[in-house]
């Protein structure tokens, strides 16, 4: 799934959650975020920061939604995963010896490990973390240009735990 189908489908609760962070870690990314969502959809950003946080978070999921605002889901994601599950990539990392930086950045990525170690590796993922964090993460992870591991991209496409269906949006 790409960025913005994976914000299609989240929960407004996980939807929340990934706004609730940057809000209170990154308020300057926060405002940004608002603001350019509103000037692509021809809105003066006023209109969208006075909203209650409530309506304007719900407004701002649903654009992320959109095939439009791609790039600026995946800035948002991504975000999220390195800053508020940066133990989770580790421990992913970890489980199938990827080496990395301490922070789960990857210089280079190794060959795919072997199928079994790649579904105990999610399946322990799932067992320690939300269903949410887990289903951004890995969908991003194959999505990414360096990732050639096509055990794990069939896993994320058919595994109904990582390609939940649409959530009702409202703009």
């Amino acid at each position: 799934m790409t960025s913005y189908e994976l914000f299609a489908r989240l929960a407004s609760a996980e939807a929340a959650e990934v706004f609730g962070w940057l809000h209170d870690n990154d308020r300057a990314a926060y405002k940004n975020m608002a603001g350019m969502l509103a000037t692509r959809r021809k809105l003066r950003p006023v209109f969208v920061v006075r909203k209650p946080r409530g309506e304007r978070e719900e407004w701002i999921r649903g654009a992320l939604g959109r095939a439009a605002n791609a790039d600026l889901a995946a800035e948002i994601l991504q975000a999220w995963i390195m800053g508020a599950n940066g133990p989770m990539v580790c421990e992913f990392l970890d489980d199938l010896k990827v080496p990395h930086d301490g922070k789960g950045l990857l210089e280079t990525l190794p060959p795919e490990p072997p199928e079994q170690e790649i579904a105990r590796a999610v399946d322990a993922l799932f067992s320690k973390h939300p269903a949410a964090a887990v289903r951004v993460y890995l969908n991003l992870f194959t999505g990414m240009e360096m990732t050639e591991w096509p055990v794990l991209r069939a896993l994320v496409s058919n595994d109904p735990r990582l390609c939940p269906s649409p959530q009702p949006t409202t703009l």
